[in-house]
C-alpha cells in the first residue's frame, strides 16, 4: 500500500495529455491599458495558441505552440496555412498575478473573468 502511495503523483504526472499545460494559465485574453490597440490572445490547454494585434493599419496575426517557464509565458510562433507570415517568431510575456504582461510592459493581457475579481 505504501508503494502505491508513493507512485501516485507519478501516475497523476503520466496521466497527461502530452503538451497539455496549466489549466490555470489557459484562456481568452484581451491587451488592456494599450491606447487604439486591440489586440486578443487565446491559449489552449494542448499547447496552441492564437494571438492578433491591430494598431491603426498595422494586423499581425500568430499561432504557434506556448510553454509557461520560470515566471512567463513563452509564445513560439510557426508558419501556417491561415497565418504564414507569423507577426513575431517569440514572444515573453511576464506573469503578474493572473496578468501577462508585454516585455515592453505597456498593459497587459487579461482574461475578462479575472478582470473582474
Amino acid at each position: 500500500m505504501r508503494a502505491l502511495a508513493v507512485f501516485l503523483p507519478l501516475v497523476a504526472f503520466l496521466a497527461q495529455p502530452a503538451g497539455a499545460q496549466s489549466a490555470e494559465r489557459t484562456g481568452h485574453y484581451y491587451l488592456r491599458g494599450v491606447m487604439e490597440t486591440g489586440s486578443e490572445l487565446m491559449l489552449h490547454p494542448d499547447g496552441r495558441f492564437q494571438w492578433y494585434l491591430v494598431y491603426g493599419a498595422l494586423d499581425l496575426f500568430a499561432e504557434g505552440k506556448w510553454t509557461e517557464k520560470d515566471g512567463a509565458v513563452l509564445l513560439t510562433a510557426e508558419a501556417t496555412k491561415d497565418v504564414p507570415r507569423p507577426g513575431f517568431e517569440t514572444l515573453t510575456l511576464s506573469i503578474r498575478d493572473k496578468a501577462l504582461v508585454p516585455p515592453d510592459g505597456r498593459g497587459a493581457y487579461v482574461r475578462p473573468a479575472d478582470d473582474e475579481e
